[in-house]
């Protein structure tokens, strides 16, 4: 449950008072906020995580191991670096990015970020869920909202998972993300059809920024929308034909995807689309 690429140099056993009272001071102040989300989970096994993931945050690593924290998580972790060709010249928060070659659904897929990032997309299925009667993910021919593109590896997988019928729209508002998606894109060009770039991110409304935000060339995953930063609606995309339909909607936008669904709220009566939030 210790994650060496967050905590970097800290001791094993630390644990970090501050962030966990500040976390305990949020839980009390919105106590019936956190009852009311759990009330409206379907499963005991949805709430049972709710519950692992608040204690989690209240009690940390060495005291609580979330239902993710297996032998055989740890071991796809290390997969990757199987598939590691070599290392770029850009870095961020967690060294490096590498170029992998990754074998994904009977296609090479080349990719570039950082190992956490390929086991995620390419082996965990981050953004699938199966349970008896409900699956959720991107399926033959989808049109797919990849809100959150950052290095491109989830646009790339649902472009393998939609085939030569279906389409990605992936959404960044860092320009070096959008960098980094064209060139895996022009690295993958069996796939690159498939995929549209809109350097912008996802909210309620379209937002043209009063100051250029083109010059941060930031490697930047947890990046957050700002006024410097252009946004866009679902909604409006969809009344400019820029996206021709919607059949699966991922999002992990940084804590905009509520706003983001708001601005998408005919889409998402008209198509009811799956949604990965």
């Amino acid at each position: 449950n210790f994650d060496v690429r967050r905590y970097g140099e800290e001791a094993r056993n630390a644990f970090f008072f501050r962030m966990h009272g500040q976390y305990l001071h949020f839980l009390v102040t919105n106590l019936e906020k956190f009852f009311a989300a759990r009330s409206l989970l379907a499963d005991t096994t949805s709430q049972h995580l709710f519950d692992q993931l608040i204690l989690f945050r209240l009690l940390g690593h060495m005291h609580v191991r979330l239902p993710t924290n297996t032998p055989d998580a740890a071991q796809r972790l290390r997969v990757p670096e199987t598939w590691k060709v070599d290392d770029t010249s850009d870095s961020g928060m967690f060294g490096p990015l590498s170029i992998y070659s990754v074998p994904y659904a009977g296609v090479n897929v080349w990719v570039k970020g950082w190992s956490g990032n390929v086991a995620a997309t390419f082996l965990s299925g981050q953004y699938r869920l199966e349970r008896p009667n409900i699956s959720i993910g991107p399926h033959p021919g989808d049109h797919i909202i990849d809100g959150g593109g950052c290095f491109g590896d989830t646009a790339l997988a649902f472009a393998v998972d939609v085939g030569q019928r279906g389409m990605v729209y992936t959404f960044d508002p860092m320009p070096k993300h959008c960098q980094i998606i064209s060139e895996v894109c022009m690295m993958n060009s069996a796939l690159a059809p498939r995929i549209r770039i809109f350097e912008t991110g996802l909210a309620g409304s379209d937002h043209v920024p009063a100051v250029d935000g083109g010059t941060d060339m930031l490697i930047n995953p947890g990046a957050r929308l700002n006024d410097s930063l252009p946004t866009r609606s679902i909604d409006s995309l969809v009344a400019n034909g820029e996206v021709d339909r919607i059949d699966f909607i991922k999002m992990d936008i940084e804590g905009s995807e509520l706003a983001a669904l708001q601005g998408a709220e005919k889409s998402l009566r008209r198509w009811r689309p799956r949604l990965a939030i």
